[in-house]
Parts: C-alpha cells; sequence; structure tokens
C-alpha cells in the first residue's frame, strides 16, 4: 500500500492472541498505547512495505526509501501527544520550542486504537501539526476531526 498523507487508513486486525489470556482482555490491552505502540510499530511495516522500523530508542520509528522519518503515536480514549518522549509524564515539562523542532523533521503515523479492533492510520506532516496543535496534544474530542 502506498503511503499518502491526510488519508485515513482503515484496518481491523483478525488476530490476536498470547498464551492463555483471553482475547476480550488482550483486546483491552491494547487500546493501551504503552502496551499496543511496539507492535503496531512492527505491523505498520506490513501494512505499508516501503516503510523500515527502526529498533530502539531513536528518535523516530521508521524510515521510507527516500530517508524520510516517521514516529508512530496512538490516538486513546484520552487523546494524542505528539510531543517528544522525555517531556511526557509525571513531572516532566513540555518545552514548545525543542517539540516544535522535532517534529518539524517527521511524519507522525497517527492509529486510532480507540475501537481496537478496529485500527485507522493517518500520515500527517509535523509542520502541519504543529500548526493545528502548537501544544503537540489532540484532544479526545477532536479524534474525529483528525480521522472522520
Amino acid at each position: 500500500m502506498k503511503i499518502e498523507k491526510n488519508k485515513t487508513y482503515n484496518f481491523k486486525i483478525k488476530n490476536v492472541s498470547f498464551g492463555d489470556i483471553p482475547s476480550r482482555v488482550i483486546t483491552e490491552l491494547f487500546k493501551d498505547g504503552r502496551v499496543a505502540s511496539p507492535f503496531f510499530e512492527e505491523q505498520l511495516q506490513h501494512w505499508f512495505p516501503e516503510l523500515t522500523r527502526i529498533l530502539g530508542n531513536k528518535d523516530h520509528d521508521h524510515v521510507d526509501e527516500d530517508g524520510n522519518k516517521y514516529d508512530a503515536k496512538s490516538f486513546t480514549k484520552n487523546g494524542l501527544k505528539f510531543m517528544p518522549s522525555n517531556q511526557l509524564g509525571e513531572g516532566r515539562k513540555f518545552d514548545a520550542q525543542v517539540a516544535h523542532a522535532k517534529a518539524a523533521k517527521l511524519c507522525y503515523i497517527c492509529c486510532d486504537i480507540v475501537e481496537f479492533p478496529r485500527v485507522r492510520v493517518k500520515f500527517i506532516d509535523g509542520r502541519d501539526l504543529i500548526k493545528e496543535h502548537p501544544k503537540c496534544a489532540i484532544s479526545k474530542g477532536n479524534r474525529e476531526v483528525l480521522f472522520g
């Protein structure tokens, strides 16, 4: 599948299992971005073969054949945050200058996992996200605006 920016792609994950854990439990776990992210980072390169996953804690998750950098972020029931991970969490501060500089170099892969196993994916240039969301956060109320 060829990547088109600002297009919403729709997928349905058909098989999710692990050991003896009931599928309903796994489904709920995959609605949490902390749990889902490494799996989606891997899955994205299967849906979009032009992506290559970058392992480790780099400032991006994928690159394409042209060297463009992509960072995958999950839209959960709490919204989506695309500031650097060292600015997320209790006791950490948002630094707009640093966050905007990073975002300007990336294309974000926004993954809507709120209704997992239904997943929506949208590629959005970081500069465009900054214009619309200068605090590098998209509220849960703007989910349909982003993916609709």
